[in-house]
């Protein structure tokens, strides 16, 4: 009987164990969930306020007094709360974080634009320009908070921009067809570029296409902007996950096919993969006209004059007034500049009395020219901006040799890639081959913004294919530049396109790079507190 007696009594104890482990697992896994909720809802008063702030560029000046529906506060407090849609129970609130170089007492100050930028706005360091918001989720017990700071956008931020999917006039061929084009072609989709044809012509703007076909896909690795719309053939592939930003300024689709263009064709099922997120209607972005305020930041030292060579090595570089002057520079011309990069990381090169506008079809190298022409390569380790008041053209690999590698390359006109042609031996006419120098596979690893024009080849549309264009960072310019023709490695001219964005870019730039004029507001960085 005691033996028994034990036994229940250790089984009772078992039972009563059981039920306690059972029931704090439930409420660990119902917390849990509470946590999530909570994430989940901070995540949205995160996205809400950049849907406002989208819709109203200077929402962030209006501090708490934003018109209703919303839950924003000044820091410290979360008083005014919003359910988060479709949810059951979950809310956020919204806290305004006061710039740390603001007055006192800190408090987002909505009086007037002076008063909410010096609240807000940070105004020195690295976080110049930058205000930051706090968003805390709430489910049953669980809270909580995710810190946003907003910049204003870059071109930077994108691995492709353009403001017009059509190609440069230059293409166009004879002076009064680019003329005309330089008119006609300069309008969105939206505003009428493929209504009308070229004045005085019998062709529209050319369409370029974003294709697919049973061969190859276009594949867009990383964030893209155009201050225009789309056009569409086949299938191709819009970003590498949710967070790249797909952004088109044109409303309402975005969109449009290659067969709603004038003269476009397709022959195939027209429906882009979107795998980033795709935004209509976004803010367009403007560069400035010119990037001669990038002369005054330049030393003395780093300022130059007419066509040069710049080759790189490490964090050094040597300048040459030769573009004949050998791999590493020192060889024929002039030596201008032999050392360190600038210690302010900007170079600048200014044109003489140039004349003759650039044409991409039977293009030669002139060892010397009055235009302020960069020719670029090699290998670096520090970071640096080259700024060319007429173009910058990259002749071999541009890579960089260090994790803290960072190069900016910023033309008023054309960023170019260097593509002689042959020379008939017997009549020193020039042949639509490949020339001695040809690049083949050529690797950039570089942020480029052509201003007024495009990052185009040169002599694209001669010679055999020259393999993959494989760049590392992003592409700026003003029209779609072609890089070649035919569509995979082994037909066509030129090169393929593999384009990858370097997400550094998000947190480190190349010194002094160029802002738009006009701007949008985007998320630079999310913390989990």
């Amino acid at each position: 009987m005691i033996m028994t007696m034990i036994g229940l009594s250790l089984v009772a104890t078992l039972v009563l164990v059981g039920v306690a482990a059972v029931g704090s697992e439930t409420h660990l896994a119902g917390y849990d969930l509470s946590q999530k909720k909570a994430f989940q809802a901070a995540k949205a008063g995160i996205d809400d306020y950049a849907y406002h702030l989208h819709t109203d560029n200077g929402y962030w000046a209006k501090c708490t007094s934003a018109p209703p529906p919303h839950a924003i506060n000044q820091e410290g407090s979360t008083a005014k709360r919003r359910p988060v849609p479709g949810s059951t129970g979950s809310e956020y609130a919204i806290e305004l974080i006061p710039a740390t170089t603001g007055p006192n007492p800190k408090a987002c100050n909505p009086e007037n634009i002076v008063t909410a930028t010096a609240s807000m706005l940070e105004s020195l360091g690295d976080m110049k320009g930058t205000f930051r918001i706090r968003s805390t989720g709430f489910s049953g017990k669980a809270e909580v908070s995710i810190t946003a700071t907003f910049k204003p956008a870059s071109f930077l931020d994108y691995v492709y921009f353009t403001q017009l999917e059509t190609s440069d006039p230059v293409t166009y061929g004879d002076e009064d067809t680019i003329e005309a084009a330089e008119i006609q072609c300069a309008k969105t989709i939206l505003d009428g570029r493929n209504k009308e044809k070229i004045p005085g012509t019998s062709q529209y703007c050319r369409t370029i296409s974003f294709v697919s076909n049973s061969t190859t896909r276009d594949e867009i690795k990383g964030p893209l902007h155009t201050n225009d719309a789309l056009v569409i053939c086949g299938k191709p592939i819009f970003g590498r996950t949710a967070s790249d930003a797909i952004e088109v300024s044109s409303p309402p689709k975005g969109w449009y096919k290659t067969t709603e263009t004038p003269g476009g064709s397709c022959s195939f099922t027209t429906s882009p993969e979107f795998v980033g997120t795709f935004r209509t209607n976004s803010a367009v972005l403007i560069p400035p006209a010119t990037n001669t305020q990038l002369e005054t930041i330049a030393e003395e030292d780093f300022r130059f004059e007419k066509q040069v060579r710049i080759c790189l090595s490490g964090d050094q570089m040597t300048v040459n007034n030769s573009i004949a002057s050998g791999p590493d520079c020192m060889t024929g011309g002039t030596v201008l500049y032999s050392g360190p990069t600038p210690e302010n990381g900007v170079v600048y090169v200014s044109s003489g009395t140039c004349s003759g506008a650039y044409t991409p079809f039977e293009t030669t190298y002139p060892d010397l020219s009055e235009c302020g022409n960069v020719f670029i390569h090699g290998s670096y380790s520090g970071q640096l901006t080259v700024a060319a008041e007429n173009d910058i053209v990259i002749d071999e690999d541009l890579t960089t040799s260090s994790d803290e590698g960072m190069l900016g390359l910023i033309a008023n006109n054309f960023i170019r890639i260097y593509h002689p042609l042959a020379v008939n031996p017997e009549n020193g006419e020039l042949e639509c081959k490949n020339g001695p120098g040809k690049l083949q596979d050529l690797e950039i690893d570089a942020a480029l913004l052509a201003i007024n024009h495009s990052f185009i080849v040169d002599n694209y549309d001669c010679g055999s294919s020259l393999g993959t264009l494989h760049v590392l960072g992003a592409i700026s310019q003003k029209y779609r530049g072609a890089v070649g023709t035919g569509g995979s490695s082994s037909s066509g001219t030129g090169y393929i396109k593999d384009y990858v964005y370097d997400d550094r870019l998000h947190t480190i730039t190349p010194p002094s790079f160029i802002e738009p004029i006009q701007s949008d507001w985007v998320i630079g960085r999310e913390t989990l507190e």
